[in-house]
């Protein structure tokens, strides 16, 4: 993630060279003054007044000299873990709480069971309640708290036919920022989980060497984030990346959304389970159906839709790689072994047909919704 410092009003220079700095300290975790200044472009003498003024704010600390490959050995500086604390929250087939220091140590974890039948109502309650468990349990204060990060099914959709293996009903209005609010001091940051898999991605894995990715999540949804010289393409109305409602067959299986033959429909982890099911009707949950099943030809077709679906974005966007994430890939070879060769017979261009498809290095759970958090306070003073 090379940085190219900014020119242009004095106040707004310094606010977005101090993150980009901030930026440059969480990526190399130890990281010199010189070597800033190399990567950015910028005068030694102002790296080192900016860093001295994120020294005093209390959010870099000096750690002393670090290795040398000739001359004198240089001072590193690492951002103060303890500064701040993160919470963050993925709604997905199960609901995720962890918290974490601000370079995104996990300190705390709690899970719930895999998802079945709940409403909105039902686990945004939890999901507060659990919070207060763990700050009461931590002995934080809010305004230790730089933010509570929440990845969610999504909202605002038009949400018209219930289907059996959906747990996206009542998501399609509900206002989780402002329920959030009424009940915390803390600032609270949503977007869909698609999304904040991966802010995990860029922040905390693959995307610290690449810069151009589409991330493909594969949970109890399916959605993807398209990633361009590190930054996530949201689209006019921040709504880009519902990959898992573009259609794939005309008159196909119908869909929540109210149209048929959506991806999703064919791919994601409901969509699995329900097909493996007809086979195994003692089957309740993804995780059982994978246990029942782990050859199952239900995981090979899946798989070979979804690499139909892939090697579209790789037609259209033409990324440098696809990152495969969430409970299906996760779970079975078998599938993911289906999407490679599917989508290595579906692309187009002889130039991307070398694409690579390659598993998501970070899978922690939550994991994103800390990173949303991350790149929002980044992208502002501390």
């Amino acid at each position: 993630m090379t940085s190219k410092i900014v020119t242009g009003k004095p106040s707004f220079l310094k606010q977005m060279n101090r993150n980009i700095i901030i930026k440059l300290v969480f990526q190399h975790e130890k990281i010199s003054r010189a070597q800033i200044a190399k990567l950015t472009n910028l005068k030694l003498p102002s790296v080192m007044r900016l860093v001295d003024g994120l020294i005093e704010d209390g959010i870099i600390v000096d750690i002393g000299k670090g290795d040398s490959s000739g001359g004198r050995r240089p001072n590193l500086i690492t951002l103060k873990q303890d500064a701040m604390y993160i919470i963050g929250v993925e709604i997905a087939i199960k609901t995720t709480i962890i918290l974490t220091d601000l370079v995104g140590h996990v300190i705390d974890k709690w899970q719930s069971e895999e998802l079945l039948e709940s409403t909105p109502e039902f686990i945004l309650s939890q999901v507060h309640d659990k919070i207060n468990g763990l700050l009461n349990s931590h002995h934080l204060k809010p305004d230790q708290v730089a933010g509570i990060g929440i990845g969610t099914p999504g909202t605002n959709f038009k949400y018209v036919k219930e289907i059996e293996y959906s747990i996206l009903k009542g998501w399609e209005s509900i206002d989780i920022k402002g329920w959030f609010e009424e009940r915390s001091k803390i600032n609270i940051f949503v977007d869909n989980v698609a999304r904040t898999r991966t802010l995990a991605e860029l922040w905390f894995g693959h995307g610290k060497t690449i810069t151009d990715f589409i991330y493909v999540f594969v949970d109890q949804g399916v959605g993807c984030g398209i990633v361009h010289n590190n930054k996530i393409f949201e689209g006019h109305h921040k709504v880009a990346g519902e990959f898992g409602h573009t259609i794939i067959s005309l008159d196909g299986k119908p869909c929540y959304c109210g149209s048929q033959g959506c991806l999703e429909m064919y791919v994601s982890a409901g969509a699995v389970t329900h097909d493996i099911k007809e086979d195994y009707p003692e089957v309740v949950s993804f995780s059982e159906a994978i246990q029942c099943a782990p050859q199952s030809e239900v995981l090979v077709e899946s798989g070979r839709i979804l690499g139909i679906g892939i090697s579209n974005l790789i037609n259209i966007h033409n990324p440098k790689t696809i990152i495969l994430g969430g409970i299906v890939p996760m779970s079975s070879d078998v599938f993911t072994k289906s999407v490679i060769q599917s989508v290595e017979a579906n692309i187009f261009s002889r130039y991307a047909e070398k694409t690579p498809v390659i598993l998501g290095s970070v899978e922690q759970e939550g994991i994103g919704s800390i990173a949303l958090v991350i790149n929002h306070i980044f992208e502002s003073e501390i």
